[in-house]
């Protein structure tokens, strides 16, 4: 057998052993008859053979918050209605509720 070959039958086996689920080396070869201390030989040189593989950067598109809709204010009050704007001024609100207090009793 080549060397390539061996070496793609090797890769078939530990990958086969890894999907497996079985947590034992030693089981799953007794299950499928391969030599346990080849097995750990291969597992060996896999890992000192895996290279880092470089990253796959993705695109990041970075979009504008979406502000939630401001809902302006309605008070009835004795049969007044006051609406005020989002951006409303709580001084200017302040003052008109105390005239349409001092006005309603």
């Amino acid at each position: 057998m080549k060397r390539s070959e061996r070496q793609l039958m090797w890769q078939s086996r530990i990958q086969a052993f890894h999907t497996s689920g079985e947590a034992s080396v030693a089981a799953w070869c007794t299950k499928e008859n391969i030599p346990v201390q080849s097995m750990y030989q291969w597992l060996r040189k896999s890992r000192t053979q895996t290279k880092i593989q470089p990253a796959h950067w993705l695109p990041v598109v970075v979009q504008e918050p979406v502000l939630p809709e401001i809902i302006p204010i309605t008070i009835k009050l004795n049969g007044i209605t006051i609406d005020c704007p989002p951006d409303f001024d709580e001084g200017t609100l302040s003052k008109v509720l105390q005239v349409v207090q001092h006005h309603v009793h």
